[in-house]
């Protein structure tokens, strides 16, 4: 029995699920901070992030979206920036230049790193396109730069096609970026069941996936997601456990 039997594509988001910011996306703005004068910990940044999380997800429900362009991506998040710095007790002089020396950090080839489980599970799910002709894809919320970063790490290669929201201008949970990912993979919406979506976002990649179909996997990390909002959801620790979920899937 192959997998495609029952699977035969596989949609990966990227940031927080292939790749993240070294150590922490926190201690990054941390650091810019510090270079820049401002003394601040990434405890207080990731309370800062906190309280800012239901005005993010308010715009994000209106229909904002920030990766579809470069200028609409450095807008977004140098508002966020300035936001949490403003909330962390940065003087308001400093943080214009705070905020966009962020901005160029995260943009920064350097500063993203893969997670240790990533590879492995990218070669099996490789050998499974080899073998048994599966498909996988990246679909992602990220500016047109994706590309090259992936290259850079020598992660293309294991991908059939690559699906960012700066390059299709539509992003997660938008059904038009699923819709694009699934023509890729040669599914139509009535066969969108035999694709799976894994990403850490409730909202982008689990609601997305669902909107057309596609069985989602949440990827929870650290366990920010109670059982509660994670009920009749496939969830996983690390990426290690997607193959035999792969694997338990049927029909």
């Amino acid at each position: 029995m192959t997998t495609t039997e029952f699977i035969r594509a596989v949609f990966l988001d990227v940031g927080e699920t292939l790749l993240y910011a070294r150590p922490t996306w926190a201690h990054v703005v941390s650091d810019v901070a510090s270079l820049h004068g401002a003394s601040i910990t990434p405890h207080a940044l990731m309370l800062a992030e906190r309280e800012l999380a239901p005005v993010i997800l308010s715009r994000f429900r209106a229909g904002e979206r920030h990766t579809t362009s470069l200028g609409k991506s450095q807008a977004h998040w140098t508002w966020r920036y300035s936001d949490m710095l403003t909330r962390c007790g940065v003087s308001e002089g400093m943080i214009p230049g705070i905020a966009e020396a962020c901005h160029t950090r995260f943009n920064d080839f350097d500063t993203w790193v893969l997670f240790d489980d990533a590879r492995p599970v990218l070669e099996e799910l490789d050998r499974r396109r080899r073998q048994d002709g599966l498909i996988v894809g990246v679909v992602s919320n990220w500016e047109e730069w994706l590309e090259p970063l992936l290259t850079h790490w020598d992660l293309d290669r294991y991908f059939d096609f690559l699906v960012v929201s700066g390059v299709v201008h539509s992003e997660k949970p938008d059904e038009a970026i699923f819709d694009a990912a699934l023509t890729h993979a040669g599914l139509t919406r009535s066969a969108s069941n035999l694709a799976v979506h894994v990403g850490d976002s409730m909202t982008a990649d689990v609601e997305g996936a669902r909107a057309v179909g596609v069985r989602p996997v949440l990827l929870d990390r650290d366990g920010r997601y109670p059982p509660d909002r994670t009920a009749g959801i496939s969830v996983i620790r690390s990426l290690a456990t997607l193959p035999r979920l792969i694997d338990d899937a049927r029909g």
